[in-house]
């Protein structure tokens, strides 16, 4: 078995991503990810002190992979249905993202990635409106926008996976009925709930 080998700290966080989706983050362990990197059970901490540093970074990769997956869908209504496939598609990353395993305040490359995300966003959302006709959309009401926008995709993942979860047999009527229907034409119901919201 290895002391210490010259990458360790990039292996440590992409075992830790892979392990987060395989295990959830609840259960990953500084020693575990050790032997599965075949080094010592001392050598992880050379990088991080505790497991919650190594999620830190996790959650902060996370941010990143989001921001560039929605950044590739080029109409911003396109977006919302990016930002839905890659909190399903990561549910315990996102999770970690999104939960209070952790501050952000004491992790400056977990803050700046979240922030980014959200300043990606806004950009997005300043050439939508001036695509539509709105060239003069003051900043504050783009920042209130953006805010809304992401405050439903945000919720919206939330009951899609709760459906998910339960399965159709499961749901007997009310919403994650409604939700379960809706899912089946998704971009459309994002469609027309962001046009709703953005709507100056």
């Amino acid at each position: 078995m290895k002391y210490h080998h010259g990458n360790l700290r990039e292996n440590l966080i992409k075992e830790a991503c892979s392990a987060c989706e395989d295990l959830g983050w609840e259960n990953i362990s500084l020693r575990n990810l050790a032997k599965s990197l075949d080094v010592s059970q001392t050598a992880p901490y050379r990088h991080f002190d505790t497991k919650e540093e190594l999620l830190a970074e996790v959650a902060a990769l996370g941010f990143i992979k989001l921001s560039n997956s929605v950044s590739d869908s080029a109409k911003f209504l396109e977006k919302g249905l990016a930002y839905c496939d890659f909190a399903l598609k990561n549910p315990n990353t996102y999770d970690l993202m999104f939960g209070t395993a952790f501050s952000f305040s004491n992790y400056p490359n977990l803050l700046q990635a979240s922030r980014g995300t959200f300043e990606s966003l806004k950009k997005d959302l300043v050439f939508h409106y001036e695509d539509n006709g709105h060239k003069n959309v003051s900043e504050e009401v783009v920042a209130e926008k953006a805010l809304a926008v992401w405050a439903f995709v945000h919720g919206l993942v939330g009951i899609l996976k709760k459906t998910q979860a339960i399965g159709p047999e499961g749901i007997d009527g009310g919403p994650l009925m409604l939700m379960m229907n809706l899912s089946k034409d998704l971009d459309k119901y994002i469609e027309r709930s962001v046009n709703s919201i953005l709507a100056i």
